[in-house]
């Protein structure tokens, strides 16, 4: 089962490329750009994230640790270092989200941002032969003003961005205040995907939100459609990718990680297009899609089939074209009969 976990190849549908920083590569990006850090080292940096308790201190430290991320060299290489390590794990495809708000806000030229990761990208094709897209999130506790700009600054470089989401904490108007721009991205060609994030006030009203008023492909999370018959047929019969991220954060929570892995199961019982993702995984223990596979089957027993279901879910889910996405079915279902 290991050998299957870790080497079949899989997709990752639900990564923050922001989040993949690791706590030495902060380190080494701090002292690059002369900046004074209040960490002696990677240790007190790992120790600063375990200050993450929720969701709003998990963006605390989320932003405080991305400031060392100021050059197009810094956001090549943190995209880079993170899609070397994913390919160890037979990741060979990536939808990663980057977040432009918390960049742009802090002095960095949206250009600088889409030239370094556009780099990564042609590197990890050329030297890793793994494939990288990228999805445009707006931040939920940003105004709709601010994210329509952001999209339409975003425009000359559309046919390197494959889609919108939506992350950071959730607002009492979310979804609906980011309707109009959702509906703008999708008249300029833009795949929509949105965060759900788990157990937060709202969630049922917030998952139909994005259903309806976002009209997205997937949820992000998504674990609480569980907790409404109706949102499970709605989910089940428009084929809404939900990518579970049953991550491990530095302070972890008793029982997180088990109630996370139930629910994968559950949904692969009930026939859901269910995937497993790792978030934001420097800050989380380095735990990559295939580690966490591993832990949702130490969890609950997956069983052959359903880790296979899961591979090619990831890539079920997908926005690749009809084409490509059966190569990397077909590519599962070789590495399965061998």
């Amino acid at each position: 089962m290991e050998k299957l976990i870790f080497g079949v190849p899989k997709a990752e549908l639900h990564v923050h490329f922001e989040g993949t920083l690791d706590p030495e590569h902060y380190l080494v990006l701090a002292a690059r750009s002369n900046l004074t850090t209040r960490y002696a080292d990677a240790d007190a940096v790992r120790e600063r994230q375990t200050h993450s308790k929720d969701l709003n201190t998990f963006i605390e430290v989320f932003a405080e640790l991305l400031s060392v991320i100021r050059t197009e060299l810094d956001f090549c290489e943190v995209a880079f270092a993170h899609l070397r390590r994913a390919k160890a794990q037979q990741i060979v495809y990536t939808e990663m989200f980057f977040d432009p708000q918390m960049h742009t806000e802090r002095g960095v030229p949206l250009a600088t941002v889409m030239r370094g990761l556009l780099a990564a990208q042609k590197a990890a094709k050329s030297e890793l032969g793994v494939r990288v897209e990228y999805i445009l999130c707006f931040n939920r506790d940003r105004s709709a003003a601010s994210a329509l700009a952001t999209l339409e600054a975003s425009r000359p470089w559309h046919g390197k961005i494959i889609g919108v989401g939506l992350d950071n904490p959730e607002e009492r108007d979310f979804p609906k205040k980011f309707a109009p721009v959702f509906a703008r991205a999708r008249s300029l060609g833009l795949r929509c995907t949105s965060h759900c994030d788990v157990n937060q006030p709202n969630t049922i009203a917030h998952h139909w939100g994005c259903l309806d008023e976002l009209k997205v492909e997937r949820i992000d999370h998504g674990i609480n459609v569980l907790d409404d018959s109706a949102l499970i047929a709605a989910v089940r019969e428009r084929e809404i990718g939900l990518t579970v991220c049953p991550t491990l954060m530095q302070a972890e929570i008793p029982g997180r990680m088990e109630f996370r892995a139930k629910a994968v199961k559950r949904m692969l019982e009930l026939g859901m297009l269910v995937t497993i993702n790792s978030d934001d995984p420097g800050l989380m223990r380095g735990l990559l899609v295939g580690d966490l596979m591993w832990r949702v089957h130490q969890a609950v027993g997956l069983t052959r089939a359903e880790v296979l279901t899961l591979a090619e879910n990831s890539f079920r889910s997908a926005w690749l074209p009809p084409n490509e996405k059966d190569a990397y079915l077909a590519s599962v279902r070789d590495f399965a009969g061998k």
